[in-house]
């Protein structure tokens, strides 16, 4: 999807890296993303190392995850909660966009 998207929008540095968390070895990256992964406590911890210095991390949600919010650790900046309305689907959808705090 990230790769259609790039070529319709001829966003021609844009890459798509398609691999377990684990196997990422070209970091840093200056945005990093998920969709269906895991809360945004962990999608944090686990991809911290591969952050750019400046980057930002946008997580995929279904309804406002206050919660998880909450469970972020304190150096964490949540800076904006983007509502979605995705075309043919009757349900909430959010992009959470965070970065270090600094």
């Amino acid at each position: 999807f990230i790769t259609q998207v790039g070529a319709e929008l001829g966003l021609k540095n844009l890459r798509a890296e398609h691999a377990r968390v684990e196997e990422l070895g070209a970091a840093p990256f200056p945005v990093i993303t998920s969709r269906a992964f895991a809360s945004l406590a962990d999608f944090v911890s686990l991809t911290r190392g591969l952050l750019a210095p400046g980057g930002v991390w946008m997580a995929l949600k279904g309804q406002h995850p206050a919660d998880e919010i909450a469970a972020l650790p304190a150096d964490i900046e949540v800076f904006h909660v983007e509502q979605l309305q995705v075309p043919g689907l009757d349900a909430q959808r959010c992009i959470v966009w965070m970065r270090p705090r600094g």
